[in-house]
């Protein structure tokens, strides 16, 4: 018997010892892997901070947006950054990952865009989901326009560029990181008529959750926050 209570011990030290499993998008600059294939990028910058200034040790992976949502759910990673869908018996952070998707033309192009109204009759393309993501207004303009959902980002702008396409919807900060590597800082025009989205970090436990938002706090107020964003990412 008392071998077993020290089995039962040292199984319960092995599982709490076990690193964070976290999963995060894998978009840049919000996540991303460099060329030596190191995971880097805005989100995983502040995910692992927090974490490390926590003392919680944590294995990070990354996924498309689908895959991610589709681990969660299954309870497979212990954390997910970010997460816009409510679950069931799931923490949520505070919301920190802020999102603006944006329209984009190529810089040489004529057409202003200053309102929904403005994407009628154009041809478009945009992300996956974008028709539900952006709302229900968004979705009743679209139907008046030539509109396309493509999740592969090369597509996206070999559409824009070639002039398949005149108008691209995505987040403002992973279209103008794509824009700069690939085709110039000033390839691309960014129209802002869409609201920004705060999204939250999720968890299966409470005690982890609390003390994400501990350290996303401090990471706020002592400045860190922001010069994780500031930093150049190409």
């Amino acid at each position: 018997m008392k071998c077993l209570v020290v089995l039962l011990s040292l199984l319960c030290a092995l599982v709490q010892a076990a690193p964070l499993k976290v999963g995060l998008h894998d978009s840049a600059p919000w996540a991303y892997r460099n060329a030596q294939g190191e995971i880097t990028g805005l989100d995983y910058e502040i995910v692992k901070t927090i974490l490390q200034r926590e003392g919680i040790e944590a294995e990070f992976e990354l996924y498309s947006y689908s895959r991610l949502l589709k681990l969660f759910s299954e309870k497979k990673l212990d954390m997910a950054s970010p997460v816009g869908v409510p679950y069931p018996g799931a923490f949520y952070s505070q919301p920190y990952f802020t999102v603006l998707d944006v329209v984009v033309t190529k810089n040489s192009s004529p057409l202003s865009i200053n309102s929904l109204k403005d994407l009628e009759g154009k041809t478009i393309v945009a992300y996956q989901q974008a028709s539900e993501v952006l709302g229900p207004d968004f979705a009743a303009t679209v139907k008046k326009a030539h509109y396309l959902e493509e999740a592969d980002r090369v597509q996206q702008f070999e559409l824009l560029m070639n002039d398949r396409v005149q108008l691209m919807i995505g987040d403002a900060k992973v279209l103008a990181y794509y824009a700069t590597k690939h085709y110039g800082a000033k390839s691309i025009k960014s129209h802002q008529i869409l609201p920004s989205v705060d999204y939250p970090a999720a968890f299966w436990n409470a005690e982890l959750q609390a003390k994400f938002n501990s350290g996303l706090l401090h990471l706020t107020e002592s400045g860190e926050f922001d010069q994780i964003h500031a930093k150049p990412r190409l």
